[in-house]
């Protein structure tokens, strides 16, 4: 055997024979036939991956898993997240990846021939999904579900179909050059026009990988001449992990360390993948950068999930596998040690290279508690090895790093490059606009050389942005991309509330029905405000027009405009939302599915958040937010906030930032207005405002008004006087040293200057009338007399 597992000691060392004869004589098949298929190799290897196959079909945990496969179609739904464990084309790559191919299970071949039946004219395969409003589950495809479904055609023998090969020729065009190079970008399902949350022009690693594990079933020479351009391109991410992000897809502890089983982006996939292009490291194509990535990716895999003694023991599982090794913790798994080391194997020449790769000084690669793990002879040394983190996040987060994660987060701790109204708008995931000012004040706060015009061209003329009633029933300005998502998890209560409104007003639902036509009829000759609207229908005495108009907003038949004057004028406008948005279809997106990338959203602009802090926000029970954390397993991660008795939850691809985010020099000040959405964001507000000054900074509605906050806390409130006196009054709960006080007046100036076109005094309040002793709307203006 010592001949035959040349590829296996190139990375084990004295280990290598060990942990081989280990593997093939337990007693999953599917770990030997790992072994025999893709690691050792010699004359003998292909007659006894044929023989362990044949035990493979056997087993009675593979024949379960086969007869347990979800449905596809027949009026079914099924499971909607293709990261999830029980999406039809991951459990079947499951299947192939222990050994199962055509032709060895009938039930198998029905599902195949199910995934053949639905492919639209262009050629991408079609995936079934429920749609909010529609009675029946209707066909759509996006990229992550047409390209992975053509791989596991391909892996089960489908690939002379020539309803696969046109969806290989699709496939080929859906490639296309983006920021990051060659990839594959997040394309909108035809259908729904629904679209995942990534940014748009940006290559979607996920997909890319999908894409470049397709291809890599055609013949070298009938593969596309840029695919080793698309794998060059998943290299790249790596490399600047450190300042570039794609979203919702980090480098940290949850990539370099595998779930099981695995079939989402991870330092496994993209080794396993990339592997298949050996273009990437040897020949006339290979360039130094990218034999650094992948030396550097495999040797994370290594050191984040292969023990001491060679084998690998699952740190992180997804539910239901329990009776297979790879589904449980506790003990070493013969089956994820076959597949870490089939996809070593692939880079096996490499492995000197690698062995040289110190994990703990890679930028990005924060360790964690692992044990120090022994040197191997011809392994990975001992400093990349004791890398290896533990299986559990860090237990606790400090209050001042959680802060200082937050701010980064929400664009107040530092600026990022390509920042834009619209980006800050996503990654707040909304901006508060019931008062007209705040969306204005809160870009200005984040992004520098912010001019007002920014935001109306998005809004009015780009239509990248809109202005919508959703969260808790807020107007929020939010990125139009996301408008069917807020619209499928938040409309139901707000549609309610604005009816019951209305018919308080007098309009009741034969009233609505016949009103509605007239009012659309009328704005055919332009954008008009609800009392201009009352003007043309002559509706004096008739339905109250203004309870109406607000319904149709809030049911999707009509959109705010444009106000009727300046930027601080509350008379708005209104237009039909099919001709101001005609490509958005409100009912695209499933309202589990819409929930989901809201909590997820939500939690990356503002976490560590606690489940109270999500069904706030948010306006749903704690039962649904908590089944959101349920299907968002392995996204998110459960940590401690100091000071907070409840858990709360972080994305996974943001432990690495909350783990090494710079803590806060003093003093930083930044001015928000009222109902800014990070203080507007909390169930729990303490973690912003100390007790003694609640009374001050809540009204009996528990709004905020604008406030100065320092170093991330509350420390004042601030106002803008009436034009006739321009001006910016400012307010600090406590005496402020001189450089705070400095700093604190330069912000007020800053914001004097944007808010009244020029240069005004800012005046230091010494007292005001706590604002819980107030009239109700007193915190819009809460130190004017």
């Amino acid at each position: 055997m010592r001949s035959e597992s040349a590829r296996a000691a190139a990375f084990l060392g004295d280990h290598a024979e060990d942990v081989i004869g280990w593997v093939l004589a337990s007693d999953e098949p599917y770990a030997a036939w790992v072994i025999h298929a893709h690691v050792l190799e010699g004359p003998g290897s292909a007659g006894a991956a044929a023989a362990a196959h044949d035990r493979v079909i056997a087993d009675e945990r593979v024949r379960e898993l086969m007869h347990t496969l979800p449905s596809w179609g027949d009026g079914d739904a099924g499971p909607s997240g293709h990261h999830g464990p029980a999406y039809l084309p991951n459990r079947l790559n499951l299947l192939a990846d222990m050994g199962a191919g055509a032709g060895d299970s009938e039930h198998v071949e029905r599902l195949l021939d199910s995934l053949l039946a639905h492919q639209d004219r262009s050629g991408r395969f079609l995936a079934l999904r429920s749609r909010p409003g529609k009675a029946e589950p209707e066909w759509g495809s996006m990229l992550c579900d047409t390209n992975v479904i053509t791989d596991v055609l391909l892996r089960f023998g489908r690939g002379s179909d020539a309803r696969v090969l046109k969806a290989l020729e699709h496939i080929k065009r859906d490639s296309t050059r983006t920021a990051q190079g060659r990839a594959w970008r997040c394309v909108p399902d035809r259908a729904s026009l629904w679209r995942g949350p990534g940014r748009r022009a940006d290559a979607c690693p996920q997909v890319t990988l999908e894409g470049l594990r397709t291809l890599s079933h055609l013949e070298p020479e009938l593969r596309p001449s840029w695919t080793t351009d698309a794998a060059r391109t998943s290299l790249g991410m790596w490399r600047r992990r450190t300042s570039e992000r794609p979203y919702l897809f980090g480098h940290g502890y949850q990539f370099k360390s595998v779930k099981w089983p695995d079939f989402w982006y991870d330092a496994l996939w993209v080794v396993e993948t990339l592997g298949r292009y050996p273009a990437l490291w040897k020949g006339p194509e290979a360039q130094e950068q990218d034999i650094e990535a992948l030396c550097e990716l495999a040797a994370c895999l290594i050191a984040y999930n292969i023990d001491p003694d060679g084998r690998v023991t699952p740190r992180r599982t997804y539910r239901g596998f329990e009776l297979y090794s790879f589904g449980q913790k506790k003990q070493p798994s013969p089956f994820a040690t076959a597949r870490v080391l089939a996809a070593l194997a692939r880079v096996s020449e490499l492995a000197p290279r690698i062995a040289r790769v110190d994990v703990a000084e890679l930028p990005g690669s924060v360790g964690g508690s692992g044990s120090p793990m022994l040197p191997r002879s011809g392994s990975l040394p001992r400093t990349a090895l004791a890398a290896c983190p533990g299986p559990a996040p860090p237990p606790s987060v400090s209050a001042a790093r959680a802060t200082a994660h937050v701010l980064v987060r929400q664009h107040l701790a530092s600026s990022r490059d390509g920042a834009s109204v619209e980006s800050i708008s996503a990654d707040l995931v909304g901006l508060h606009a019931t008062s007209q000012t705040s969306p204005y004040a809160s870009l200005f706060a984040r992004l520098p050389g912010f001019a007002r015009d920014d935001l109306d061209v998005a809004l009015y003329d780009r239509r990248s942005l809109v202005r919508w009633r959703c969260m808790r029933g807020t107007v929020f300005v939010i990125p139009t991309e996301l408008l069917p998502v807020v619209f499928a998890a938040t409309s139901f209560p707000v549609i309610r509330h604005a009816r019951r409104f209305a018919e308080f007003r007098g309009v009741d639902g034969a009233t609505y029905s016949a009103v509605v036509p007239r009012i659309l009829r009328t704005l055919d000759e332009g954008a008009l405000t609800s009392s201009q609207i009352r003007e043309r229908l002559g509706a004096d005495g008739g339905p109250d027009v203004a309870a109406t108009v607000n319904l149709m907003c809030t049911e999707g038949l009509l959109l705010r405009d444009r106000p009727v004057g300046t930027w601080t004028d509350r008379r708005t406008t209104f237009v039909p939302l099919s001709e101001a948005l005609p490509d958005v279809r409100l009912d695209s997106v499933r309202t589990d599915d819409a929930v989901r990338t809201l909590v997820r959203a939500y939690v990356r602009g503002f976490g560590p958040v606690s489940d109270q802090d999500v069904s706030w926000w948010l306006g749903i029970g704690k039962q649904r937010v908590r089944h959101a954390f349920d299907q968002l397993e392995g996204e998110l991660v459960e940590v401690t906030l100091e000071g907070a008795s409840e858990p709360h939850m972080v994305h996974a691809a943001d432990l690495d930032d909350l783990s090494s985010v710079d803590l806060i020099d003093e003093p930083h000040v930044a001015l928000l207005p009222a109902l800014d959405p990070l203080t507007m964001g909390y169930a729990n507000r303490g973690r912003l405002v100390a007790d003694a000054h609640c009374p001050w900074t809540f009204d009996m509605s528990r709004n905020m008004p604008a406030t100065v906050l320092v170093n991330g806390r509350v420390a004042g409130v601030w106002d803008a006087t009436p034009r006739e006196t321009p001006g910016i009054l400012v307010h600090l709960f406590e005496h402020a040293g001189r450089d705070m006080a400095e700093a604190v007046e330069a912000r007020a100036a800053e914001m004097g200057a944007f808010w009244f076109d020029e240069s005004v005094p800012v005046e230091f309040v010494r007292s005001m009338i706590a604002l819980v002793d107030r009239p109700p709307g007193s915190f819009a203006h809460p130190l004017r007399p």
